[in-house]
């Protein structure tokens, strides 16, 4: 399967190849009706559904029985995602979609406890991968000591508590000069601290450009207090002026 691929693109492919098999595709575009979702999820219990193509919603909260093959599509777009959590998170996920097939997760052959066989193929660049080799080992304590040495070096949580800044606006000059000064107002008090602003990997929704600025703080309780304080204090600085008046920044404190 070729990279940057959708769920209705490999669905159809999946048709051309096995046009004997019952397949199914669960996505937002498929889970419109009000019990579509519970629908589906009966359908392939019952073995009405050979085949089931889905996005990560397939996997969280799931548990089937009788499952032989899990596929995992381009992983390396899981591995490669612009978050500081992006290894927890592609970890925690392979992991769990393997376990949809009712069995350790493995990139092979593999026995589980309800004495099934079964198969899980990850698609990947790069299988020498670090974390793609750790998840064939199934091994949470290289997971977890790799992750936390890193997190420490960087500085993120759990070392640190992040305040997480979003600038929208319709015009890009716009909302990239409103960042770049909001910024410059907090060096004098919080530069070692401060990330940025620069563009999101995806940067412009419904019709807004967006810019970031991450503050990383230290775990001062008296610190991160008057940190809100100071934006808070900046955002109305900035809106005092007519050319930012309309830029949307939207804060998130530790998120997740």
């Amino acid at each position: 399967m070729q990279r940057n691929f959708g769920t209705e693109k490999i669905e159809e492919q999946l048709m051309e190849e096995f046009p004997n098999f019952n397949i199914a595709r669960m996505d937002v575009d498929t889970l419109r009706g009000k019990n579509a979702h519970d629908v589906l999820i009966q359908q392939f219990e019952q073995r009405r559904i050979d085949i089931l193509v889905g996005t990560q919603m397939v996997v969280k909260g799931l548990d089937f029985d009788n499952v032989d093959l899990v596929g995992i599509l381009d992983a390396d777009g899981l591995l490669h995602f612009a978050d500081f959590r992006v290894n927890e998170r592609a970890f925690q996920l392979m992991e769990q979609v393997s376990g949809r097939a009712g069995r350790k997760p493995s990139f092979v052959e593999t026995s589980a406890g309800r004495e099934a066989t079964g198969k899980v193929m990850i698609q990947t660049l790069q299988p020498q991968n670090l974390l793609l080799q750790i998840i064939q080992r199934h091994d949470y304590k290289a997971m977890y000591d790799i992750e936390i040495e890193s997190r420490k070096h960087f500085f993120y949580p759990p070392f640190s508590r992040l305040i997480h800044l979003t600038f929208k606006h319709k015009m890009k000059d716009i909302v990239e000069r409103g960042a770049h000064q909001f910024a410059n107002s907090l060096r004098n008090k919080y530069g070692s601290y401060i990330v940025g602003p620069a563009e999101p990997v995806i940067n412009r929704i419904r019709n807004l450009h967006l810019m970031e600025l991450l503050i990383k703080l230290p775990r001062d309780t008296k610190l991160i207090a008057q940190c809100k304080q100071d934006i808070l204090h900046q955002v109305a600085v900035l809106h005092n002026e007519k050319s930012f008046r309309s830029v949307v920044i939207v804060p998130d404190v530790d998120a997740l």
